[in-house]
């Protein structure tokens, strides 16, 4: 998936955080080598923080900002200083696949800041650069995103068990801050160790439906993992269920009547 995700969570959050803005630069180049003198794009030096790293949105789910890609967007032009970049989607994107976008953030303030896609859909960066359309970020979290208020990100810890795993099913997993295999993480506590998920549209079961997974704490890397509620209809209800899970022995029993399910390292 890319930095569209929000399109499958509703109409409007489309609208906001990737699809709907008309809006655009803030200012300054869009080449990577001019500007600030850390030229590494992922921070403003006015503010003395960097936007590299995971962060929480105010939308639910998380972003992975580096300096070489935006989630699943790839940064092939930036400006530091001018808080500009252009991204790239995957081939693989469910929208504007291979499609370039403009991406405008403001300076990062007491571990947050706002981002507007001032511009997507383009069919080469130089037109993403080019674009004349313009974002207001006087009032982010009211409006200037194309008549919507700007996306915000504020700064989180990245999730404990992130890593590619083996199961004692035969099969694989792959867990980051953004997703559990095919699923979106909406939301996760690594100190009560808990994560909501959201199956994929087209999960062949539950399709865009919300679960409760628990997971244990790491023993020289593996750890055990339990779906306790599943088929929920928002994270809200997910958040809220009363099914509990025991752990005091999961390679044998304690997840709904079976064992839990077993996570190694690859």
């Amino acid at each position: 998936m890319s930095l569209f995700r929000n399109l499958l969570i509703c109409v409007m959050f489309c609208l906001l955080a990737a699809c709907g803005s008309t809006a655009a630069s803030t200012g300054g180049s869009d080449d990577a080598t001019s500007g600030d003198s850390s030229s590494d794009g992922s921070g403003d030096t006015a503010g003395g923080l960097t936007i590299a790293g995971v962060w929480s949105s105010t939308f639910g789910g998380y972003s992975e900002i580096s300096t070489t890609a935006w989630d699943d967007a790839t940064i092939v032009k930036l400006d530091a200083a001018g808080r500009t970049a252009i991204v790239q989607n995957p081939a693989t994107a469910k929208y504007n696949p291979s499609q370039f976008s403009k991406l405008a953030w403001t300076a990062p303030a007491s571990g947050s800041f706002y981002y507007c896609t001032v511009d997507y859909g383009l069919a080469t960066a130089e037109l993403a650069s080019a674009t004349t359309k313009t974002a207001d970020d006087s009032a982010p979290d009211k409006s200037g995103c194309g008549g919507f208020p700007w996306t915000k990100l504020t700064a989180a810890a990245p999730i404990a068990i992130a890593g590619k795993y083996n199961d004692n099913f035969g099969g694989k997993s792959v867990i980051s801050s953004r997703y559990w295999d095919a699923s979106w993480l909406y939301q996760f506590d690594n100190t009560k160790r808990f994560a909501i998920l959201q199956a994929a549209a087209d999960d062949k079961y539950n399709p865009s439906k919300f679960s409760k997974v628990l997971w244990t704490a790491p023993a020289s890397g593996s750890f055990y993992s339990c779906t306790i509620d599943y088929g929920l209809d928002s994270a809200a209800l997910a958040l809220a269920s009363t099914l509990t899970a025991d752990d005091s022995a999961p390679d044998k029993s304690g997840c709904a009547g079976f064992s839990w399910t077993t996570l190694t390292p690859q």
